[in-house]
């Protein structure tokens, strides 16, 4: 039996659509990147619900630690309106870590002895779009990860400003320390005042 993707094993990209854009009577490409974040080899395999729809390169493989590569899937020339298949064809994608330490062995001979307990996997599902739709969704795309920047580049100005305010706050009690210190000085030298008797 097969688990389900541990936390900080495989990262996808993308986590869990993969698009097509028409039209479909060509081939149509799309990209899946795989970023392994262990400090371990991982072996990867991807498999399909629809294998004489699509050609994956490569679709067994290993990741080098702390490395990433990119898979190419190929949806083939079809005459059929793919539109009435939406989340319907999946990807699935297995991986282990890499525990056999021969340099030697192919992916296909690790993962022919990988055990199964070990193996994690990962679905996705493709949509179709045409290449209008494809053009909108890659600009929103580009939006979002602007927004996300503006995120994170507000979090760290939120940072620095409640960073710059205990300081502004360790500087006030210096300064008053100081001024403290300094009447005391200014005491200690000050001549002992002469009594008339």
């Amino acid at each position: 039996m097969m688990a389900t993707v541990p936390v900080n094993i495989l990262e996808s990209s993308p986590r869990d659509k993969l698009f097509f854009t028409g039209p479909f009577h060509e081939i149509s490409k799309s990209h899946i990147t795989l970023k392994n974040l262990t400090y371990k080899q991982l072996i990867y395999k991807i498999k399909t619900t629809e294998p004489k729809k699509y050609c994956v390169r490569p679709n067994l493989g290993l990741i080098g630690p702390q490395q990433t590569v990119t898979v190419t899937v190929i949806l083939q020339p079809s005459d059929t309106s793919m539109f009435s298949f939406q989340g319907q064809h999946k990807f699935q994608i297995l991986h282990t870590l890499k525990d056999d330490p021969d340099p030697k062995k192919s992916p296909e001979e690790l993962w022919s002895v990988a055990n199964p307990a070990l193996i994690f996997h990962h679905k996705l599902k493709c949509y179709f779009e045409t290449s209008e739709e494809g053009e909108q969704r890659k600009k929103d795309e580009k939006l979002e990860v602007k927004i996300d920047n503006l995120k994170d580049a507000s979090k760290v100005i939120d940072e620095m400003k409640s960073k710059i305010e205990q300081l502004k706050q360790q500087n006030s009690k210096l300064n008053i320390s100081l001024t403290e210190s300094q009447k005391q000085l200014d005491h200690a030298r000050k001549p002992p005042s002469s009594q008339v008797s």
